[in-house]
């Protein structure tokens, strides 16, 4: 009789139990990449913030310092005023690239993301270094000379501009037939444009033109599938039309003094004229109307 211990043990297979399989791997895969960007997302507003806040330490001593603009000049207006209208574009392009389900309008919203957060450090460096605070205390927009209304800005201007301003990548919005274009993809509603028989003044307003209510807001964070690309394109040609008025303005100068300040508008506005053009064409293709200027 042999002895089992001079038997050479049988190599054990390893526990598969729990294991996770392919196919669950696969499965999660989107959620993971959409966190992902979602992650990259906030790191890149942050790095523009960051990066603003390095450039005002590492210029301290730019005699821009000494020619700083007053409180209420156009330069310290546009950078305030910009700083929030943006801040809102880049948490609408953040809610595109973790729901959203087209790249292209993924890729629209990451290119949103990135050069408004940019711009974001740029203009709160500015302010920073002239001593100002980075939020307006008075009212929205009143360093264009607006009078203001109960909500502290005047939408007439921006409704006026939205007319003739700009082309909108050589589409005329005039000439497009909506009533074929689907606009029911938003189930919100037409912010700033009231109802039959309902008084203007008891509808939500934002806090500028062109910028999403916090129902809209609310609502669009609530979305979930194809219709998440749709209303951020709608919200997002807007948002970029409301905010054209204010960069014109500050690129002006008759208006803004300082070059720099001149340059950063005038570049706003360049990028957002073809980000106008292009959203406005995805939008036909989807067969949905732009929304109404708030």
């Amino acid at each position: 009789m042999s002895d089992s211990s001079d038997r050479p043990e049988t190599p054990r297979t390893p526990d598969t139990v729990g294991a996770p399989t392919s196919t669950d791997a696969e499965s999660d895969a989107p959620h993971q990449n959409r966190a992902l960007l979602a992650l990259v997302g906030v790191a890149v507003l942050l790095l523009g913030v960051g990066l603003g806040l390095l450039i005002q330490a590492s210029l301290a001593d730019d005699p821009v310092d000494d020619d700083a603009p007053a409180a209420n000049s156009a330069a310290v207006g546009f950078a305030q005023d910009m700083t929030r209208h943006h801040e809102q574009g880049v948490e609408l392009a953040a809610i595109e690239l973790e729901h959203g389900t087209d790249p292209a309008v993924r890729n629209m919203a990451f290119d949103i993301l990135t050069a408004q957060s940019n711009e974001i450090g740029q203009m709160q460096s500015w302010l920073s270094r002239w001593g100002q605070p980075v939020t307006n205390p008075g009212d929205t927009m009143a360093w264009m000379g607006h009078s203001g209304s109960a909500d502290g800005h005047d939408h007439s201007d921006p409704a006026d501009h939205a007319d003739g301003g700009h082309d909108h990548g050589s589409m005329d919005h005039g000439d497009m037939d909506h009533g074929d274009m689907d606009h029911g993809d938003m189930s919100m509603p037409e912010s700033g444009a009231p109802a039959s028989g309902e008084a203007s003044s008891d509808v939500e307003q934002p806090a500028m033109p062109g910028m999403a209510t916090s129902t809209e807001m609310e609502q669009f964070r609530a979305m979930r599938g194809p219709q998440v690309d749709t209303t951020f394109l709608q919200l997002m040609l807007r948002h970029h039309e409301g905010g054209l008025h204010m960069m014109e303005y500050a690129a002006d100068p008759a208006n803004v003094e300082q070059e720099y300040v001149r340059d950063l508008a005038s570049s706003m506005k360049r990028t957002q004229d073809k980000e106008i053009g292009i959203i406005t064409q995805m939008l036909a293709a989807r067969n949905a109307q732009p929304l109404p200027m708030n």
